[in-house]
């Protein structure tokens, strides 16, 4: 899908609306909807005409869209479909005024979109039973098998924005550290052992937490050698593009370091 440029993106770029229009006459970008251009001269298709408007609403993906947007099978796309928040306009087709937590709303490049779960559970609503259970199946198969299961929310998201990262491969679920000795030293939430990296998460924290969380880690580098790369829960929910950035750029660093013995 092509990338987006809102005429948002052009002010800060400096751009007059003059300069916007010789820009599209000479095929660097393409009008979409209002308010949203597209690179390069071709048509928009259809997916990305629904895109652009759910972006140019600041709204949120859901539905059949967000469904296709998550690539699930078995989903005809029917246009754009996004929620705004309640006391927003609603005149354009396919927008529902919804309140969504911020734990149910992930980025899909350019536009934000309802998460795997919060997916199915609107589609349960529009398609039988059959389909939804399918679906359901799709998204639990992502999960690497033997992997054992997420133990919060924040590691299920994090294990999803690290999906997105070109040659990463999935991480290692509540990976065990011992020493040279055999002893153990830790338990940590995400580990690329082959790469000599792992994530520690800050979610809600209570008394002493974050205390232990900078002893353990402490511990783990100690023993491994290996690099850390910490995120809060703000920087994994609201923050996930640039986490993203900063998630690969460690293991970036983690491939060109010796590997630790």
């Amino acid at each position: 899908m092509r990338r987006f440029i809102t005429v948002e993106d052009f002010r800060a770029q400096g751009l007059s609306r003059a300069a916007i229009r010789w820009g599209e006459q000479r095929g660097r970008w393409r009008h979409i909807v209002r308010g949203v251009y597209g690179d390069g001269p071709a048509e928009p298709t259809s997916l990305e005409r629904a895109v652009a408007t759910v972006i140019a609403a600041g709204g949120v993906a859901c539905g059949r869209l967000a469904a296709v947007l998550l690539d699930l099978d078995g989903i005809d796309f029917r246009g754009a479909e996004f929620c705004v928040a309640p006391g927003s306009s609603n005149a354009r087709a396919g927008v529902h005024r919804r309140d969504l937590p911020l734990d149910r709303i992930i980025h899909i490049g350019q536009v934000r979109c309802t998460d795997a779960t919060q997916t199915l559970v609107d589609l349960g609503r529009e398609v039988s039973d059959l389909v939804w259970e399918q679906r359901a199946r799709r998204v639990l198969a992502l999960r690497p098998r033997h992997a054992p299961a997420t133990e919060s929310l924040l590691e299920t998201l994090m294990v999803q924005l690290a999906r997105t990262i070109p040659n990463l491969s999935p991480p290692t679920r509540q990976y065990e550290v011992y020493d040279t000795h055999g002893n153990f030293v830790a338990r940590v939430d995400l580990a690329w052992p082959e790469l000599g990296l792992f994530i520690e998460l800050d979610g809600q924290q209570h008394k002493g937490q974050p205390v232990y969380d900078a002893r353990r880690e402490t511990a783990v580098v100690a023993a491994t050698g290996w690099l850390c790369g910490r995120f809060t829960w703000r920087e994994v929910v609201t923050l996930n593009m640039v986490t993203a950035r900063r998630l690969a750029a460690i293991a970036d660093q983690a491939r060109r370091r010796p590997l630790p013995a």
